[in-house]
């Protein structure tokens, strides 16, 4: 004979025993009762359904319209520049970067031209540094440095798809109350479900495995409607990565939709995601290159960025804090 236990999901995990009264599985510790089918939305469960996109993407000739490709011996970046292009690695700034050939790289279909100048990007950088008292010295030292910065087109699947999702929340209200000399707090647990289907265009992810998704993340938004078809004059005095992560569809759909869904969410003190499901389908993925603006420095052996976007101007960077500094 085989048994079944459950757990109750909104307090410390008492037990729930059915009440052959009301119909519900009722917990022992807290009182909360929960109808039978709901049981059904509380083993957490993580998943995306496979989708393959379409992608028609052309290959690239680096040999086209003077472009170059380049290999950096010291990150192992991969990029691409016309023949005027100083060969510096925007990366890791290793000057050592030697000639190459990008075997079977993606051509990009659109591409966004920088609107943001030379100048304005150092401004952004400078304004930043400013009353950073416990920044350390190596990133002020890295003003004289900004004058080095990088143009650097960074190569981006907009992936299109139709999406069904399936999420399920723990949420809470918290209600405090005075009554003479004590401090009473209520806290009410809920179990939330959302389904729902949705269209997404263009959803922009990075595919170059050397940038930080959280940094390209929190360069955007971009305006795609400014994008223009890909063409190679575009990158003169620019470098521009190629695409070597074409496994982004899953981030991409998993991205937009848990927030499209959590947006539903509304009215709660907290909220934190038990399970999801995602279905995507009809979809279709579009390579392109955007513009950022780039800077690196090393401080104890690892690497931080400080990037501005190249169209809007909006600057993001990961910068530590002097400790020594902090103690004076």
């Amino acid at each position: 004979m085989s048994t079944a236990s459950y757990n109750c999901p909104c307090c410390c995990g008492g037990p729930l025993k059915f009440s052959g009264e009301s119909g519900k599985l009722e917990c022992t510790a807290c009182g909360n009762n929960y109808e039978p089918e709901a049981l059904e939305m509380m083993t957490p469960e993580e998943s995306i359904d496979e989708i393959t996109f379409a992608n028609d993407a052309k290959r690239f000739d680096t040999g086209e319209a003077g472009m170059r490709a380049y290999f950096c011996k010291n990150c192992g970046a991969e990029l691409m520049a016309d023949e005027t292009t100083a060969a510096e690695c925007p990366y890791c700034g290793s000057p050592t970067i030697l000639p190459d050939r990008i075997e079977d790289g993606v051509k990009p279909e659109k591409v966004i031209p920088f609107v943001v100048s030379k100048e304005q990007a150092q401004k952004q950088f400078e304004d930043y540094f400013k009353g950073k008292k416990l920044l350390p010295n190596v990133f002020l030292n890295s003003r004289n440095r900004i004058s080095e910065m990088r143009r650097l087109y960074i190569p981006y699947w907009l992936f299109s798809c139709d999406a069904c999702a399936d999420m399920v929340y723990d949420a809470e209200k918290v209600h405090t109350e005075q009554k003479g000399e004590w401090e009473i707090t209520r806290t009410k647990h809920y179990l939330v479900r959302r389904r729902g289907g949705m269209r997404f265009e263009n959803i922009p992810v990075d595919g170059s495995v050397k940038m930080d998704d959280k940094l390209t993340e929190s360069l955007e938004p971009y305006d795609l409607s400014a994008a223009i078809p890909f063409q190679s004059a575009v990158l003169a005095g620019a470098m521009a990565d190629h695409a070597d992560c074409d496994a982004c569809e899953k981030r991409a759909v998993e991205r937009s939709a848990e927030q499209t869904m959590l947006d539903t969410v509304r009215d709660y003190d907290t909220v934190s995601e038990r399970s999801r499901r995602i279905i995507a389908e009809r979809g279709s993925a579009t390579p392109a290159l955007l513009p950022v603006w780039l800077m690196t420095t090393v401080k104890e052996g690892k690497t931080y960025t400080l990037a501005v976007n190249g169209q809007t101007g909006k600057l993001t960077c990961d910068v530590p804090a002097d400790r020594k500094k902090s103690l004076l």
